[in-house]
């Protein structure tokens, strides 16, 4: 075992940690393959069997490895995306409110310009099928509590989004919004409360107010202007006192 270069020591733990995880990264042990016992990893590295526990628990944390009982401990396949989705619920969301409009309106633009020149048909079915479903639930506004549709609509409004995202087939972008995701969705949340069931009874969400599905069409027909457009105003109308849907434009 060894010391940094600050001169500050490392537990041990940590360090049989990093010498793990550099050497599964760098694919000494690949996804699927078991590691060795604890005993002989505590016996390689000259520490006691406590100590690989503690760093193969960290690793287990991570969604790097999956110990079981009576199969040992095998290295999984590292969905670094999942990852960031899941830590981004820890954020503090009313610390990064103010900044999602402009996010959205840098990443998620991009991304749907890519996914203007990128998106293949399995992707487009997807986006159809998820405005299809965020309009489905506005149908049934009255067929479920009041809360519960608010946070399906949610629910329904972000999936919508992250497919974009994915569909501009650009890892970065895909991992930045996972990082966002949990400010994202709380801000969609946010808007959406607005919404009292008697303005829900009242409004009607016809083509030219259902900018979701105004915006599958306009990336289907690689129409980049009107998508811009479409995607814009729904992005300025998440920020209004009284907010509505924007007419699709």
């Amino acid at each position: 075992m060894s010391e940094r270069g600050s001169g500050k020591k490392l537990s041990a733990s940590v360090q049989v940690f990093e010498i793990l995880q550099s050497q599964i990264s760098s694919g000494v042990w690949k996804p699927g393959e078991r590691l060795p016992s604890e005993s002989d990893l505590a016996e390689q590295y000259g520490v006691n069997r406590l100590t690989v526990r503690v760093a193969l628990q960290k690793l287990n944390a991570l969604g790097v490895i999956e110990t079981r009982s009576g199969s040992g401990t095998r290295v999984l396949e590292f969905d670094l995306e999942n990852y960031l989705r899941t830590a981004s619920m820890f954020c503090n969301v009313n610390e990064l409110s103010g900044s999602v409009a402009e996010f959205r309106n840098h990443i998620e633009i991009e991304c749907a310009r890519l996914a203007c020149e990128r998106a293949d048909d399995a992707d487009m079915a997807e986006l159809e099928r998820l405005a299809t479903q965020h309009r489905m639930v506005w149908m049934h506004s009255d067929s479920m509590e009041h809360e519960l549709w608010q946070r399906q609509l949610a629910d329904a409004d972000i999936a919508f989004h992250e497919q974009v995202v994915h569909m501009a087939h650009n890892k970065l972008y895909a991992y930045a919004f996972a990082v966002a995701r949990g400010p994202i969705y709380e801000y969609i949340l946010s808007s959406v409360r607005k919404w009292t069931p008697e303005m829900v009874a009242s409004f009607r969400l016809d083509r030219r107010r259902d900018i979701h599905y105004s915006i599958f069409e306009s990336i289907k027909s690689r129409d980049f202007t009107a998508c811009q457009s479409n995607y814009a105003a729904m992005i300025s109308s998440y920020t209004r006192a009284e907010w509505a849907q924007p007419v699709v434009g």
